[in-house]
């Protein structure tokens, strides 16, 4: 058995006994006995035992490759572990994970495709979900055809989620917990189907939510640790107080109680968030002396700075207003002053406030503090908030809130929008290559999915480079990007939409799917005339010219996963890539083949 079989054996052996669930690493009999304690150390730290595996992994003496670079992985996944969140330590576990990356060899694959799972859901942690999705998309292809493959899934299926990809979110979700349900991975469909009751119930579907964590439960919670039981009722009881029925919240709480003294005095942060938990069903069942004794509990065990100011928020929320302390707006003001980074804690007190000057009349402070929290969404880049902001802004001002979505793609008050203009700007054109012709060996459904995901992933990227969608033509996408500095942002907009669609198209295809989103793109910066068109049924923003028409045309000439533009343009702003290329090609309205500039992404 050669060297890079025998540590594929070993992980396989060791991932297929965290999901059986009993945790016996079979397949070992005969191996040196370093190498059958690192395999305990594994398994205890999937299952939660830090203290064990730590120890068992100081008590290790010097180890010869390729297994010291095993440990080094375990180690940092135990650093991972206890980090609770810390940026500073989270920056530290990425450069890290680069250097280990950096020393294995390519008979280590598998342990780098697990290194980058690590770098991923640090990624994750740090607010960097497309970096994120980019690690899983080398990982699944390095990983090889493994069982425990679907475990990759929840981590890339995350990363959609975070981007606001939610079609892609869910449907990598649910191919997770399928597969495996084949293989009787009781720990791993818990875990999926956790992530998948939260998207649901973020996504405003609490019902689902319950419905597919009650299936979980049904058939197995008995093969469960005690924590995964937890995390599973503390999502139930979650989407049961989103539901807002006495009796599903009253008969969550008792099973979440009866978990929660069989936990002890765990200071585990799945512990924390079950007592956060507990404290909402309590102030929905009017039980709210004891809304301040389950926040306590929960801040015990989660006192990183963006938890605190999420329990600070809590306790606030929970209360009648007229029991709450004097000061409270201020002292939420300095926590988030005092946080910097920004928070679901922040996100949610600054709707808090703007709710609560609402109720005081005062329409104008409350508008102010949804800017800030529109503001702050964005500067996140966190689609998530960006909605759960939007629906509340809509709902205080619809017509000031339909300016600033305006504002936030154009970077431009709405004002000018509406003015029928002719200015130089960049015309973005993306489509998915062949799809027309492809789409007919596809369901209805699987065409609207493929076309949903591609636009899903790029309302975070329109958002971040300032780039105004004006149409979706079927499977394509025009934009309009205006302003300084436009031909950098349309272009460097082109390729990260590119890019990530690329990334998604691999996830897909390591799976062994055929279809992927394969898009293509064309950039040209030029004169156009932007209007308003349209009656009281329709209205729309045109982009109209010769600018945009040669956008089209590039567009056409490109392969999939390319981004065409003319060099000039390319020259202008800076851009240098490795794999461009310049060829010439007749064009419609030229007497002359025109030099295209091909950027591979």
């Amino acid at each position: 058995m050669s060297e890079a079989e025998q540590l594929s054996r070993w992980w396989r052996s060791v991932e297929e006994a965290v999901s059986r669930g009993d945790g016996i690493v079979h397949d070992l009999d005969g191996w040196p006995a370093e190498v059958s304690t690192l395999a305990e150390v594994a398994v205890a730290e999937v299952r939660f035992d830090l203290v064990g595996a730590q120890k068992l992994l100081d008590g290790l003496e010097s180890l010869s490759s390729p297994w010291n670079h095993v440990a080094g992985l375990l180690s940092l996944r135990l650093e991972f572990r206890g980090s609770r969140g810390d940026r500073a330590s989270l920056e530290q576990l990425l450069e890290d994970s680069k250097q280990l990356i950096a020393e294995l060899d390519r008979s280590e694959g598998t342990t780098c495709a697990r290194t980058r799972h690590l770098m991923a859901t640090v990624n994750l942690q740090l607010n960097r979900p497309g970096d994120a999705l980019d690690q899983m998309a080398v990982a699944l292809e390095e990983l090889g055809d493994v069982p425990t493959r679907s475990w990759f899934l929840d981590s890339i299926a995350q990363a959609y989620l975070a981007l606001g990809a939610w079609n892609e979110g869910r449907r990598t979700l649910r191919k997770s917990i399928l597969a495996k349900d084949a293989v009787d991975d009781h720990l791993g469909i818990a875990i999926s189907t956790g992530h998948l009751a939260l998207a649901e119930i973020q996504g405003g579907n609490p019902r689902s939510a319950l419905e597919v964590l009650d299936e979980t439960w049904s058939r197995r919670a008995a093969s469960l640790e005690p924590l995964s039981r937890l995390r599973l009722v503390t999502f139930q009881l979650q989407a049961a107080v989103e539901l807002e029925d006495p009796d599903e919240i009253s008969a969550r709480c008792q099973r979440l109680d009866e978990l929660l003294d069989e936990c002890g005095e765990m200071a585990h942060y799945l512990v924390g968030f079950a007592f956060m938990a507990r404290a909402r069903a309590r102030a929905s069942s009017g039980e709210l002396d004891q809304i301040g004794a389950d926040l306590d509990l929960a801040s015990n065990r989660l006192q990183h700075p963006e938890m605190a100011l999420l329990i600070d928020y809590w306790r606030i929320r929970l209360q009648p207003a007229d029991q709450r302390d004097p000061d409270w707006k201020e002292s939420l003001q300095q926590s988030i002053d005092a946080l910097g980074t920004v928070s679901e804690g922040e996100i949610l007190t600054r709707l808090l406030l703007a709710e609560e000057q609402m109720a005081q009349g005062d329409h104008k402070g409350a508008v102010r503090q949804l800017d800030q929290a529109f503001t702050r969404a964005i500067e996140s880049n966190h689609p998530g908030w960006q909605e759960q902001v939007g629906r509340v802004f809509h709902v205080i001002d619809s017509e000031q809130y339909s300016r600033r979505t305006i504002e936030r793609f154009s970077g431009r008050p709405a004002e000018e929008m509406e003015k029928t203009t002719t200015e130089d700007a960049t015309i973005i054109f993306a489509d998915l290559a062949n799809f027309t012709s492809r789409s007919t060996e596809l369901s209805a459904e699987e065409v609207m999915e493929t076309v949903r995901s591609v636009f899903e992933l790029a309302v975070p990227l329109l958002a971040k480079h300032q780039v105004r969608p004006l149409q979706h033509l079927g499977d394509g996408l025009l934009a309009a990007c205006q302003g300084d500095d436009h031909s950098r942002r349309g272009l460097q907009f082109a390729i990260d939409l590119v890019e990530r669609t690329n990334a998604a198209s691999r996830i897909r295809r390591a799976q062994g799917e055929t279809w992927g989103l394969d898009l293509r793109a064309g950039v040209n910066s030029g004169p156009v005339v932007f209007g308003l068109l349209g009656s009281s049924y329709k209205q729309e923003w045109l982009a109209i010219g010769k600018t945009t028409n040669l956008a089209a045309r590039l567009q056409s000439k490109g392969e999939i996963g390319e981004v065409v533009t003319l060099p000039e343009i390319a020259e202008r702003v800076g851009h240098v890539g490795s794999n461009d290329t310049v060829e010439a090609h007749p064009m419609k309205g030229f007497d002359e083949p025109v030099p295209l500039l091909r950027i591979r992404v």
